[in-house]
């Protein structure tokens, strides 16, 4: 018997491999700011404005961080996402709006702007429990050497399975830079706490990374560590929701 292939039935396959290809991941869009010394208040109660006003539905969501330790030290991360690339091209509902606030209502209180960046989650190597966001975090920052990605994403897997065998309340999340950067960001680790006496209490991740994956195992990964990194930073940074269009949970 001859199958008959209707239209009805062509169109629905159409969809049905359009949504397969579909890209389903989270990509945040993140830089620095830093804000004119004397125009700080100025600078606040403008990024809140324009957060509320045109970054408070997905996948234009804004997060303003403030940056305690490294490099961009007393800066602010502003983040928008999580969206793919596809979604970029239709996020904003009025574009020229947005840019003109940004330009002439935000803009004048910023004293410069560095390391526009695209960071993709990489949900293979990361454990997020329900629940565990505190509005804390470090970010460990890595610059690899080339070709050598393969052997630290083997290493995350290591890391990331003590982190589900032992059920960790707190997160960790690795993200990728989608481009080539100056600065050697390649890819960041988000570690997630719920106060600063956390650093006080006792580290126990390497008899836990030992007991997972076997004796010795710590000097191992140093071993790999020395010869995939060729350097790293860590950032504490604290979440301001008053000035962020996202609601974080």
């Amino acid at each position: 018997m001859k199958r008959i292939i209707t239209l009805s039935t062509a169109l629905l396959m159409i969809v049905a491999t359009v949504f397969s290809q579909e890209k389903k991941y989270e990509m945040f869009e993140t830089e620095y700011i830093k804000p004119k010394g004397d125009k700080m208040k100025e600078f606040m109660e403008s990024i809140t404005n324009h957060s509320k006003k045109f970054h408070s539905t997905d996948p234009n969501k804004s997060g303003v961080w403030l940056v305690n330790t490294g490099p961009y030290t007393g800066q602010i991360a502003w983040v928008v996402g999580p969206c793919t690339f596809t979604q970029m091209d239709n996020r904003r509902t009025d574009d020229q709006a947005h840019m003109e606030d940004w330009i002439f209502n935000v803009m004048p209180y910023i004293e410069s702007v560095s390391d526009g960046e695209y960071w993709k989650k990489d949900d293979k190597v990361s454990y997020s429990p329900e629940g565990s966001f505190s509005g804390k975090e470090v970010w460990s920052v890595y610059d690899i050497r080339p070709f050598e990605g393969y052997r630290f994403t083997a290493l995350l897997e290591k890391v990331v399975e003590v982190y589900r065998k032992k059920s960790y309340p707190n997160y960790m999340e690795v993200y990728r830079n989608q481009f080539e950067s100056h600065n050697g960001h390649d890819v960041a680790i988000g570690f997630g706490f719920k106060n600063w006496a956390f650093f006080d209490e006792e580290d126990n991740f390497w008899k836990d990374y030992e007991e997972v994956n076997g004796e010795g195992a710590k000097m191992k990964f140093f071993e790999e560590y020395r010869d995939i990194v060729i350097s790293a930073y860590d950032e504490v940074s604290e979440y301001i929701p008053e000035m962020s269009g996202r609601e974080m949970k």
